[in-house]
């Protein structure tokens, strides 16, 4: 079976590079087709009309986004020499698109992190927090404008069989050729907080080799059984999650970063102060949310 890539625009000039890159992604994964989705609704949102467009002509304004959009999926078909379906849909935006996915049994949903003004919204309220909620596919959330393909891909695990599923998942995605680093955050007393001044920094440091040492051992051993025959680099840190996990990304110029998201927990209590919140709002590349389940 193909896979399907379901590209949601608003029709934005950010958009096109959300659209650009999930026809990219459709033509590097060979058996695969885009679906270019473009949703209506009443009032302001982010793939919708302004709420001052509600007084025009219902008709003219489907006739008008119809248009759009099946010349934006030609020029995409055209230029990719890929199959790009357009779709408008009427309704809520997230319902309608999640319905979508679900419908077309969508391999992966590609999303703007920008639109028409939507990322100032509190993350709980914003259309990519929306839709990673209960999505039955990986999100790929585009956060930068460049159209190359990805060679860098960082992959934080923590060693659990959703780590293990986050990086089978993310394997589908990624050419052949890109460089994959699984990154593991060891958390553990820092020497420079006053609660530890009295403790020997020797004694400190000595406990932080320990933690590394072990989470080494683990990483090695997630990495046979992932059985893959795929060259992985690992990389190991001491310190918070999402500061230590987005700092590494950008200073080592990664183009993915990829989540594993818990389906056991609810967005709400998941996201707010989590690696995802952070990174859907601050990363400086790309960001893959897998679908990776808890066993």
């Amino acid at each position: 079976m193909s896979k399907v890539i379901l590209t949601a625009t608003d029709l934005s000039d950010w958009a096109k590079i959300a659209e650009a890159k999930g026809a990219a992604l459709t033509k590097s994964l060979g058996d695969a087709e885009m679906l270019l989705v473009h949703v209506l609704e009443q009032r302001g949102s982010a793939f919708g009309m302004d709420s001052s467009n509600t007084i025009l002509n219902k008709e003219l304004v489907q006739s008008e986004a119809h248009k759009a959009l099946e010349d934006t999926a030609a020029k995409l078909s055209e230029q990719e020499g890929i199959n790009v379906t357009p779709v408008v849909r009427a309704g809520d935006v997230t319902e309608e698109i999640k319905a979508l996915v679900k419908e077309k049994k969508a391999s992966l949903l590609v999303i703007g992190a920008h639109g028409q003004g939507y990322h100032f919204l509190p993350i709980i309220g914003n259309i990519p927090a929306k839709l990673i909620q209960g999505s039955e596919c990986p999100a790929l959330i585009i956060r930068s404008i460049e159209k190359k393909p990805y060679k860098k891909v960082l992959v934080p695990v923590d060693f659990s069989e959703v780590s293990v599923n986050q990086v089978k998942e993310t394997l589908q995605f990624i050419p052949d050729d890109a460089e994959i680093t699984l990154m593991s955050i060891c958390e553990s007393p820092s020497s420079d907080l006053n609660f530890y001044s009295s403790v020997d920094p020797a004694v400190l440091e000595a406990y932080r080799n320990s933690v590394k040492t072990k989470g080494q051992e683990k990483m090695d051993q997630l990495v046979q059984k992932l059985g893959s025959a795929r060259q992985f680099k690992t990389h190991l840190e001491i310190g918070v999650p999402h500061k230590a996990i987005l700092s590494y990304a950008k200073v080592n110029n990664y183009d993915l970063l990829v989540l594993g998201k818990h389906h056991r927990l609810r967005l709400e209590d998941y996201l707010i102060g989590s690696t995802i919140h952070y990174a859907i709002n601050e990363a400086d590349c790309d960001v893959l949310i897998t679908t990776s389940v808890t066993i």
